[in-house]
C-alpha cells in the first residue's frame, strides 16, 4: 500500500502497480511448469503474507490465483496479495462463522 484516502461515501488505496498479471497468468505463461524451488518460495512467499495478516487478526477469505498479483513478467518476480472486498477483522481465538469466498474455489465441506 502506497496510501489511501477517504470521502464521505468511500476509501480510497494506492498500491503500487503490479504489470505481472495474476498468479494465474503467471503460470498460465509458463505452462503450468515452475521449478519445485519457485514454487517453494511462492509458498513461502504467500504463507508469510498470510501469516502477517493473521498477526493483525485480518483473514482475506478470498484466496486465490487470480488475487495474487506479480510485481512484473520476471521469473522471480514477488507476488502481492490483492482484494480484501471479503476481509474481516476477527477478535483474537474466534474463527469466521460465515461462508464466504468464490464458489468455483470452495471446498467440498462448505456445501
Amino acid at each position: 500500500m502506497q496510501d489511501f484516502f477517504e470521502t464521505n461515501t468511500h476509501y480510497y488505496i494506492i498500491i503500487e502497480l503490479c504489470s505481472g498479471g495474476d498468479l494465474y497468468d503467471y503460470l498460465e505463461r509458463r505452462e503450468f511448469k515452475i521449478p519445485e524451488a519457485r514454487a517453494r518460495e511462492l509458498a513461502i512467499q504467500l504463507a508469510g503474507a498470510v501469516f502477517y495478516l493473521h498477526s493483525f487478526n485480518i483473514i482475506h477469505r478470498d484466496l486465490k490465483l487470480e488475487n495474487v498479483m506479480m510485481v512484473d513478467n520476471a521469473d522471480d518476480t514477488i507476488p502481492k496479495v490483492v482484494d480484501f472486498g471479503l476481509s474481516a477483522m476477527v477478535a483474537p481465538g474466534v474463527g469466521a462463522k460465515e461462508s464466504v469466498g468464490t464458489v468455483a474455489y470452495a471446498a467440498p465441506e462448505i456445501f
